[in-house]
């Protein structure tokens, strides 16, 4: 990914590396994403998965830091775009 560093001060955006382990609100007017999505320390913020416009991202609540205890973790690369009728909510 091309855009690395942190942005504009304090700008969580697309590209950009996660300040810290949590659940994030999304922001992405383009395309309907996910509202929230859970990403790890250190990784990237993921991209949209129909465009190059950055997405915006704000934490909402830490997670504590560490692994899984079934010691694994998923990278999350991409935000897939959802159907108008179509929830992540259960």
């Amino acid at each position: 990914m091309g855009l690395q560093g942190t942005g504009k001060a304090g700008e969580l955006r697309t590209g950009c590396a996660v300040p810290e382990s949590g659940i994030y609100s999304v922001s992405h007017p383009q395309h309907h994403l996910p509202g929230e999505v859970t990403l790890l320390k250190d990784r990237f913020f993921p991209r949209c998965s129909r465009c190059a416009d950055p997405i915006y991202y704000t934490l909402e609540r830490s997670a504590p830091a560490g692994t899984s205890p079934f010691g694994f973790e998923v990278t999350l690369y991409e935000l897939p775009e959802l159907r108008e009728d179509e929830s992540l909510r259960g």
